[in-house]
Order: C-alpha cells, then sequence, then structure tokens
C-alpha cells in the first residue's frame, strides 16, 4: 500500500460517519482558515513512517483528531470528547477491514479555540499494511569498460 492509498482509505472511512461534516488535511490548525466550517471535523497529520528490509510490511504513523464546537456553556466539552473517541473508534475498525491494522493508540482530549470554542480528542496510531513491492528497472551497465568504445565515459 503506498502513502496515497492510505490516506484515501483514511479519508474514505472518515466519510461514512454520521459525526463528521469536514476533513481537514494535514494541519489540524488550517480549521482556524473556514470561518464556516462544518462541524464535526475529522483531521489528520502525518508522522514518521518506517519500513523494515527485514518484512513486507510498512508502518503508517497518524494523529486523527475529531473536533466539535462548545455550546455557549460549555457543558457539552465530555459529551463532544466521547463521541470523538466514538467516532475515531469506527475509523479505526474501518480501516481494518481496507487492510490496515493497528495494535494500539492512545486518545488524549483536549479543548481549544479555533475560529470558534471547541473540544475533542485526537488519536496517536501506527497503522501496518503490506507493501506493494515493485522490481526495478534493470538496464544494461554501460559504464563498464569492456562492454564497448560507443559509450562516452568522462
Amino acid at each position: 500500500m503506498t502513502l496515497l492509498q492510505v490516506i484515501s482509505a483514511v479519508e474514505a472511512a472518515a466519510m461514512r460517519q454520521k459525526s463528521l461534516r469536514m476533513i481537514v488535511r494535514n494541519d489540524i490548525f488550517r480549521l482556524n482558515t473556514y470561518a464556516d466550517a462544518r462541524y464535526g471535523v475529522f483531521g489528520w497529520t502525518q508522522g514518521r513512517h518506517s519500513g523494515s528490509a527485514s518484512n513486507d510490511l510498512m508502518s503508517w504513523r497518524f494523529t486523527f483528531f475529531y473536533i466539535d464546537r462548545l455550546n455557549e456553556s460549555g457543558r457539552n466539552e465530555v459529551e463532544v470528547q466521547s463521541v470523538g473517541i466514538e467516532t475515531l473508534r469506527n475509523i479505526i475498525a474501518a480501516l481494518r477491514g481496507a487492510g490496515l491494522e493497528a495494535d494500539s493508540w492512545t486518545f488524549e482530549t483536549f479543548t481549544q479555540r479555533f475560529m470558534d470554542e471547541c473540544a475533542g480528542v485526537f488519536c496517536s496510531i501506527t497503522l501496518t499494511a503490506p507493501v506493494g513491492w515493485t522490481c526495478e528497472e534493470t538496464w544494461p551497465d554501460f559504464r563498464r569498460s569492456d562492454f564497448n568504445k560507443d559509450f562516452l565515459i568522462i
């Protein structure tokens, strides 16, 4: 799976969540540029992705966000955070069906002023997927001195 395929799967899973109406890509503070934000908001940022020559797996690290607006009294803070955890858990479950495994993840709740006073939760997660290996193209080695004199070596 490529990075683009992983992100497409994440966003497709998010779009199926009834609690979400907007996606913010790769920088959650871009939400500040939308005066007409449509809450609940799903956002993602990339972490350090990694792979290994010893196996055919790639690890994709992300932080997922769920953000919703607080009411005037702010009394819906815990409700927003609860919905956020369940929404992110649903996305993680959907990703398993798309071939992306996650062994563990952590949630952290917050309140934050964006364009609006908001609450939410973010989730640090590592998704693992098989690497779709492709073979490198091979070409004759024209640099070898015994090949022929038609190839210029300087």
